[in-house]
């Protein structure tokens, strides 16, 4: 029987023509209505999309034989991906085709903002001839600030290189010992905000990126500075940039992504001055649209005829009856890698795991940490089929172990995180059996204690002195916060204890610092899951 594949957005030719060639039916429905797709999914193997068509539960659902959905691109927010999962279906993606496009547009922005490029195009069209109004800079002996070091990130400095721009860069999950320092000098945020004369953001948009750029620290920068966005909407919070270029805080900014898109017509950026805006333009070429599109075609074709796999997302293991059978073991062991990648300060170096009891296939579990570790630092999408080659090209080596022996529990994962700056551990057991399972974190750096894990918690060393609860819990309450739980241990230290404290809402960092500042109190961290 031949195998059908459902296309549902525009891809070229050439990739319609790699499917042809292989023995594939072609069901192109591209540019129909949803109807038109709940006709067809149901006898499809293969379902390719770009970034229109929203693969929902409900959809995948209705496609009994559905095998795999390919992304031409990058962002697979369009797909639910955990439906997708559950129903053993793999989602694959293009991880590499926009990045030259990407980073080509960050450079045109940049170049564009420079000179003025668009307000002496509107001026024109508006009939004027306002030559000194438009005095630019050029970018020889400037320095460039990069926010994130990855693909897209990386290119732009080597491009900025060749314009003889000084380099500055920060990424605090960028592997140091592979940055050449005579190409990029890593700083602090703080630091590259106010020495950079152009600033470039090439960042996932997660809980930490969020609003990354927002009113303080636009003040941090120079008001000669301009800001350029060609990473996510959100990244950047519109309203206060939107102020900033009013001010004059700083000189200008470039936006080709937003938090909302396509954008309103009351984004306070579309009336901001010295602004400059494209619709999401970034992998806008013919060239980066025909890459993805033969890309994503060759790798759907060789999972549904040979059952090879590439740009995988969400392939844990082979087998799926084990899969399920680790389920609750996996969602523990990420949940304490995204623990730890919080906790943690500097550059993850190595992840160690070592299971005990009746948790014998480590592999799977270190992998699963692994990609806990590794979520937040990335945009796309971490599972076990990429997570360790993800691992590999930042420079972190992950080991994983199996040690028999009493360990107290029927079955423990035991995590250790290794940084340039120092070291971190946690461990957790799933009680009760696999249809009512109860994961828990065990101990913390040496630090007993039985935590759920699950929301907003602060994890808090302190000294072990009368007060100290009270005095959070007060502070805590003075912002409107409510305390779900309150953990505390002292067995380690006859001097420090350990309090976790889970709440119902995060306190925002003007209150973690005045947390860490109280009598007693030696450092507050905010883990968010």
């Amino acid at each position: 029987m031949m195998k059908r594949v459902l296309i549902t957005d525009p891809i070229t030719p050439s990739g319609l023509e790699i499917l042809t060639q292989r023995g594939l039916e072609v069901v192109d429905v591209a540019g129909q209505p949803v109807e038109k797709i709940i006709e067809e999914v149901g006898t499809v193997h293969g379902w390719i999309v770009r970034s229109g068509t929203k693969v929902t539960a409900e959809l995948l659902g209705r496609a009994d034989s559905l095998q795999v959905v390919g992304r031409a691109g990058v962002g697979v927010d369009n797909i639910d991906v955990q439906a997708a999962t559950i129903r053993g279906i793999v989602v694959m993606n293009t991880p590499d085709g926009n990045t030259i496009s990407a980073a080509e547009h960050t450079l045109a922005l940049m170049m564009a903002l420079s000179r003025n490029v668009h307000l002496g195009h509107g001026q024109l069209q508006a009939g004027e001839w306002n030559r000194q109004a438009l005095k630019g800079v050029e970018l020889r002996g400037k320095t460039l600030g990069i926010v994130g070091l990855g693909r897209i990130g990386s290119r732009v400095m080597k491009y900025a290189h060749s314009l003889d721009m000084q380099v500055l860069g920060y990424d605090p999950y960028a592997p140091q010992q592979l940055l050449k320092s005579d190409e990029v000098e890593l700083v602090a945020l703080e630091d590259l905000l106010a020495r950079s004369d152009f600033i470039t953001l090439h960042v996932p948009i997660n809980d930490e990126t969020r609003n990354l750029i927002n009113a303080r620290r636009l003040k941090q920068m120079k008001p000669t500075a301009r800001l350029i966005n060609c990473a996510r909407g959100g990244v950047v919070n519109e309203d206060d940039l939107a102020e900033a270029l009013n001010n004059s805080t700083i000189a200008g900014a470039a936006v080709d992504v937003f938090a909302s898109e396509p954008i309103t017509k009351d984004n306070p950026l579309l009336k901001a001055k010295s602004i400059l805006l494209t619709p999401h333009l970034g992998a806008s070429t013919k060239e980066a649209q025909e890459g993805v599109s033969v890309a994503v075609c060759q790798q759907v074709a060789d999972f549904l005829l040979d059952g090879k796999l590439h740009g995988a997302l969400n392939m844990p293991v082979a087998d799926m009856a084990l899969l399920k059978l680790l389920e609750p073991h996996l969602e523990l062991a990420a949940d304490m890698g995204r623990i730890l990648s919080q906790l943690v300060d500097g550059s993850v170096e190595s992840v160690r795991v070592t299971c005990a009891g009746t948790v014998e296939d480590s592999h799977p579990i270190a992998l699963a940490t692994v990609r806990g570790v590794l979520e937040h630092m990335l945009d796309s999408r971490l599972n076990f089929v990429n997570t360790a080659a993800v691992a590999d090209e930042r420079g972190i080596a992950f080991t994983h172990a199996y040690e028999s022996g009493e360990v107290g529990y029927a079955n423990l994962v035991r995590v250790e995180v290794a940084t340039d700056l120092g070291k971190s551990s946690i461990a957790g057991s799933v009680f009760g059996s696999h249809g009512k399972s109860h994961p828990r974190v065990v101990e913390i750096d040496g630090y007993h204690l039985e935590l759920q894990p699950e929301g907003v918690m602060l994890f808090i060393r302190n000294r072990d002195e009368p007060g100290v609860l009270g005095r959070v819990g007060t502070a805590l309450g003075s912002y409107g916060i409510n305390i779900g739980q309150a953990l505390l241990n002292r067995e380690r230290s006859a001097e420090h204890a350990y309090l976790v404290v889970k709440v119902d809402s995060a306190p925002d960092e003007g209150q973690l610092k005045a947390l860490a500042g109280l009598e007693g109190i030696m450092s507050v961290r905010k883990v968010v899951l």
